[in-house]
């Protein structure tokens, strides 16, 4: 019997949130060995017992694959898992989407139109969420914000008019936020949670450090985070998160820490369950932000609230549906 599940997505780019996904995966499917690609070649589609696409928000792009694969991918039994479905579908997930066994997307957002594609469609919390009895926690330091930014939203050269004008402004407001709580006594630090030769985290951490008055040269963590229990240990040793990015939302939440969501993308608005405070990143003002971050400051006196019977159900389904055929 096969046992190894071809896995595709944003992989191999150290990218914390998609590195997460391997170990959610793998916790979910102890039985099965894992190959996790970010493209798609006619061998790797060879003796597998299944085809994971998933997770992450991609749905919008076509998939990257080798010429010949995209019939062979058609003939295999296919999933879509951990799917965030907030974008427009590129009509070649339209069309592999049509014969998936499953789909099970993390959001209600466009659910319906991904029913309407194929009526065998669930709607779960980010999978990463499975791996809550991983977390390890921290007593948080008083008064301590830990930044997750996020580099997508830094313009290159042709990049249009606006995302220089939306950047720009943000980072002019954010650091003048950030001078306001080290004057008012809180400790801040820096955390990329992607870092590959093209794109870093440290990157939009280092242009908003410029812009403050209060910059020093230890502001930016280096931690190199590559499991739920590294990665949760740090984050629960705030006590608030300022996040950019997406996991930073699911990990404060895992970890019970109290956090701010600036969004430039559905997918850091639209998110279960959405117990912190979300502002757009767009045309944010110090003001909006002290003000957020304040309303931020409570305490998650209760477990998170998601059941774990909801990922034993997607694994029985998707166990079943593999040995079916």
């Amino acid at each position: 019997m096969k046992n190894t599940i071809l896995v595709y997505g944003w992989y191999n780019q150290g990218n914390v949130g998609d590195e997460l996904f391997k170990e959610a995966f793998k916790h979910l499917f102890p039985e099965y060995q894992f190959i996790f690609i970010d493209k798609i070649t006619k061998n790797s589609l060879k003796d597998v017992a299944a085809v994971f696409i998933g997770g992450g928000s991609f749905l919008y792009a076509p998939l990257n694959m080798e010429d010949g694969a995209f019939e062979l991918l058609k003939q295999q039994k296919l999933f879509y898992i951990g799917m965030g479905p907030e974008t427009a579908i590129h009509n070649e997930h339209v069309e592999l989407m049509k014969g998936a066994k499953l789909i099970a997307v993390r959001s209600t957002v466009q659910s319906d139109v991904i029913r309407n594609i194929n009526p065998n469609t669930l709607v779960i919390p980010d999978i990463v969420y499975s791996l809550q009895s991983l977390v390890k926690k921290e007593s948080p330091r008083d008064r301590s914000v830990l930044i997750i930014p996020n580099t997508a939203v830094v313009p290159s050269w042709q990049d249009p008019n606006w995302k220089h004008a939306a950047w720009n402004y943000f980072k002019s407001e954010f650091a003048q936020f950030l001078d306001t709580l080290v004057d008012s006594g809180y400790s801040i630090k820096f955390l990329a949670m992607c870092q590959n030769q093209k794109s870093d985290d440290h990157y939009a951490a280092i242009e908003i450090i410029n812009h403050m008055s209060n910059k020093e040269s230890n502001l930016l963590l280096n931690d190199s985070l590559a499991s739920i229990e590294e990665v949760t240990q740090v984050i629960s040793g705030y006590s608030t998160v300022v996040t950019q990015r997406f996991h930073g939302i699911v990990l404060a939440e895992m970890a019970r820490v109290p956090y701010v969501s600036l969004y430039h993308h559905d997918k850091l608005k639209h998110c279960s369950p959405g117990d912190g405070i979300f502002l757009s990143y767009y045309g944010i003002t110090k003001v909006q932000l002290l003000s957020g971050f304040k309303n931020a400051q409570k305490k998650f006196s209760t477990p998170i609230p998601i059941e774990t019977n909801i990922f034993e159900g997607l694994r029985d389904s998707v166990l079943q549906l593999i040995d079916d055929g």
